[in-house]
């Protein structure tokens, strides 16, 4: 009796999205292959990678290379980090009030405080061929088409730049011309992109997922505590939803780590590999169901 074939899904979560080698990991040092793979922003960026190589442990190292470069600093991610609370000094309100000015009136005149090339070189970096058709499996990449609202899988033409569409931040990055269309960050309308792992109708579909947790965290304070959290929240059920299509989830224990900390790469790597360790039984229950009518 033949196995069932695999097709993956990682879903967004910046450096929590690192998580997701580890899992590539053990499902190489498992004998698993996967046939077909689907990602959405920092997703995309590892399906992109390990659909070129089929080495995970060769993408840690890319990774765990290029954020000792000058060209991942010049990203600026860290102006995302929320910090810890402390009481600010008089420079560090000088600080913010300048930044923030300046922010505001870029926002106002721009699509994006950065061009999408500043995420594309380093992308460069990390992914080696530049077509879909020099994949060694069949990989989509989701971005949002943020004119009209809608999902854009990408699965033709030159990855590099629907890497760099799929993992653009709204409003930090411009969003990527395609076809007459401006496409930002697929974790918009597809943060786990299940649907788009479902390659054949008797396919086996694994969803990895890194949302925020909702453990109850201190009181908000103010506005903006308020719409972060209500965007944390939508998040977590809109990807809860999308999983209910996998046939296997996995969520990595995350911990404390924030989107933007990618030096803690080990950190993800190790929770990404006792996850998919934690998934292989019943993974492999899935994979060895027979094919045919009498399923």
């Amino acid at each position: 009796m033949s196995k069932r074939g695999l097709g993956l899904a990682l879903g967004e979560g910046g450096a929590r999205g690192l998580a997701h080698i580890g899992v590539l990991q053990v499902l190489q040092d498992s004998g698993l292959r996967v046939e077909h793979i689907a990602g959405t922003s920092m997703g995309a960026v590892v399906g992109a990678m390990y659909a070129e190589t089929l080495d995970p442990y060769l993408v840690q190292e890319r990774f765990e290379q290029l954020v000792e470069q000058e060209e991942f600093a010049r990203l600026g991610l860290k102006r995302f980090s929320r910090g810890e609370k402390r009481e600010a000094s008089f420079w560090d309100m000088v600080g913010a009030k300048i930044m923030g000015t300046v922010a505001l009136n870029l926002a106002q005149t721009r699509r994006g405080l950065l061009k999408s090339e500043r995420l594309e070189r380093p992308l460069e970096n990390l992914i080696r061929i530049r077509d879909f058709s020099e994949c060694r499996i069949p990989f989509v990449a989701l971005s949002t088409d943020i004119s009209w609202g809608r999902e854009i899988p990408l699965c033709t033409g030159n990855l590099v730049r629907a890497v760099t569409a799929s993992a653009a931040i709204p409003g930090f990055f411009i969003p990527v011309e395609h076809e007459g269309l401006y496409l930002s960050d697929g974790a918009i309308c597809c943060p786990l992109p299940v649907p788009y792992a479902e390659y054949a109708e008797d396919a086996v579909t694994m969803g990895v997922a890194v949302p925020t947790s909702l453990n109850r965290k201190m009181e908000p304070e103010n506005a903006i505590d308020i719409m972060l959290r209500a965007e944390e929240v939508n998040m977590h059920y809109f990807t809860s939803r999308l999983m209910q299509r996998a046939n296997v989830a996995v969520y990595p224990e995350i911990g404390d780590v924030q989107w933007h900390e990618m030096q803690r790469i080990r950190e993800m790597v190790q929770a990404g590999r006792e996850a998919a360790e934690a998934a292989l039984p019943q993974l492999e229950r899935e994979l060895g169901k027979g094919r045919g009518w009498f399923r």
